[in-house]
């Protein structure tokens, strides 16, 4: 069925169009240890009125903000659609951030309700008496305490208002950056921003009522909201949340419900790539050797577009379902070896590129425009330029764009803005340039770059994609080190804070810190052959933990600079 057309309509019709065009059809559901919590289209269109009219009792004035503290779950969907449909501001807040963050959001941005699960409740006792603007928490869940309003008893009466006009340029939700390089700010991101993204990604990714979504990703994750949440849902799809990030479970999820589509992160693609090489490896001699050659071949036959992976490796395709079409990736760089890989097992991954505040996709690959290591076109309607430090344009320089995709504003915060947006152009900070066929590549950010003593720039995530490639190093972040001593003192060194893999040392290796420094040290040395010299890396120190990061699992830098300045930096 051809994906619909809603372009005459209002928001408000839209939403009423999608439910009753696919009326009984699931559209969000959850596994509990009870068995499935599922909802249809219908259901959900008639319990986020119930809350619109609730929030109107309430005194809910256009442009109001209501935050959703939650889990990824179908009361979310509700929370969302509910807190819309009366012309409310949806602030999605990161569970994973600490309760000083949590109050931080709500305060800035003046949240009148919050919608919470049990869960973390708590905090939200804690922190309510700090937040003079909130007149009304609203409980997802069931419970005992009286004091509560749960959102399973709302119910709109007949009479009741269950709506407040809205126009295309009102902003709809109020998500807050994840706050890496400083205090988080709050991008506004209007219904014009979320519809341009709806369509477009399903016209380019082919989403349709057929496909099965996997959602893994948070919903105040914008990649998730946009393309494994609202696209879906304009389309008719069903989607299913997954409330583990643990391999096993997220198959075990794939082949109950037929996955076909999963918005994922390359940490996740990592984790399945690595479950699948570290399977191999335990195979007896000659069917590892088989299965090696095999993926040797189809990486070679991938370069002449031939592509007999999926027939080859059925039985990896098994595990993940059969129905699987495309893993859709985004959010931080994908390893260049895992996407080949992939491809070269017959699996399709769509990398694509973007931030929060472009709501957030800029580019994508599709099936039938893709090249390996890029983060494909620009998609319609979204003008693309490099910019160069002298203020024109180029063959390489920092990616500027502009179109429907960009954000109005960050909320209340236009210094900040200007910043970011000049002359209409959106300034990414990311450094890229575009292929003779107008693919696009990120090499390097200009937040992170490093600025050597004799002028040079190194951009760390070459030399991190690089070094990733050694089997004993798991994780590494390069930073700008000031050096200490002799001629370059004052001037910025490349310095890196490594993670080693510790399963590739057997027993009581894995305890012996200097035998393990020693052999990453070497792996360095050998991978440095890969790099100019001044690229090198001239310091490193060894961290057993896992890196720092965002909820988006982004390495937090900052963080990592403070542990590096904390600790013995010796090589």
């Amino acid at each position: 069925m051809a994906n619909p057309n809603f372009d005459n309509l209002s928001i408000h019709e839209i939403m009423e169009s999608i439910n009753k065009r696919w009326f009984s059809k699931t559209a969000l559901q959850i596994k509990t240890k009870d068995g499935w919590n599922a909802l249809s289209y219908v259901p959900l269109g008639e319990r986020a009125v119930d809350i619109s009219s609730t929030l109107l009792k309430y005194g809910i004035e256009k442009g109001d903000r209501a935050a959703i503290l939650s889990e990824s779950r179908p009361e979310w969907g509700i929370a969302l659609f509910g807190t819309i449909s009366c012309g409310g501001i949806v602030v999605p807040i990161d569970v994973k951030l600490s309760e000083k963050e949590k109050e931080f959001i709500l305060g800035d941005s003046g949240a009148k309700f919050v919608f919470v699960s049990e869960k973390y409740l708590p905090e939200i006792d804690n922190i309510r008496p700090k937040l003079p603007a909130l007149r009304q928490v609203f409980l997802l869940d069931d419970s005992p305490r009286d004091d509560l309003i749960k959102i399973k008893d709302l119910k709109m009466k007949e009479g009741d208002r269950k709506y407040l006009p809205l126009e295309a340029g009102d902003t709809a939700v109020i998500v807050y950056t994840s706050g890496t390089t400083g205090v988080a700010k709050g991008v506004e991101l209007t219904y014009k921003n979320l519809m341009f993204q709806a369509k477009e990604l399903n016209r380019l990714v082919h989403y349709s009522e057929a496909d099965n979504f996997l959602s893994m990703l948070p919903l105040n994750h914008m990649l998730e909201l946009t393309g494994g949440f609202l696209s879906p849902l304009y389309v008719g799809a069903t989607i299913t949340y997954c409330d583990s990030l643990k391999p096993a479970n997220i198959i075990a999820l794939m082949n109950e419900t037929g996955t076909t589509v999963m918005i994922t992160v390359p940490l996740v693609l990592k984790m399945f790539h690595d479950g699948i090489m570290k399977k191999a490896q335990s195979l007896p001699f000659i069917q590892r050797r088989f299965f090696f050659a095999c993926l040797h071949l189809c990486r070679f036959l991938l370069k002449l577009n031939i592509k007999p992976g999926k027939s080859v490796f059925s039985k990896i395709h098994g595990q993940f379902g059969r129905s699987l079409r495309c893993f859709v990736s985004g959010g931080a760089p994908l390893d260049p070896a895992v996407e080949m890989d992939f491809n070269a097992m017959g699996f399709t991954i769509l990398q694509g590129y973007g931030l929060t505040e472009t709501s957030p996709v800029i580019a994508v690959n599709t099936f039938r425009e893709l090249k390996y290591g890029s983060v494909g076109k620009p998609i319609p309607g979204v003008e693309v330029k490099l910019m160069k430090p002298d203020g024109t344009f180029g063959e390489e320089g920092e990616i500027v764009t502009r179109g429907d995709h960009v954000m109005k504003g960050y909320y209340r915060n236009p210094e900040k803005t200007a910043e970011m947006i000049k002359d209409g152009w959106l300034h990414t900070g990311d450094i890229g340039k575009f292929d003779k066929d107008g693919f696009l590549y990120i090499t390097g950010r200009i937040r992170n770059l490093i600025v050597l003593g004799g002028g040079k720039k190194v951009f760390p995530e070459e030399i991190e994609e690089v070094m990733s490639a050694s089997p004993y190093i798991k994780e590494i972040c390069v930073i700008g080190k000031k050096a200490t001593e002799g001629l370059k003192a004052g001037t910025e060194e490349v310095f890196a804070v490594i993670v080693p893999n510790l399963e590739r040392f057997e027993g009581d290796d894995k305890k012996d810190k200097e035998l393990i420094r020693k052999k990453v040290g070497s792996e360095v040395s050998r991978l440095s052959g890969n790099l100019a010299e001044y690229k090198k890396i001239s310091e490193f120190m060894l961290y057993f933990d896992e890196l720092p990061k965002t909820s988006t699992r982004k390495i937090k830098r900052n963080a990592v600079k403070e542990i590096m300045q904390g600790s013995d930096t010796r090589r």
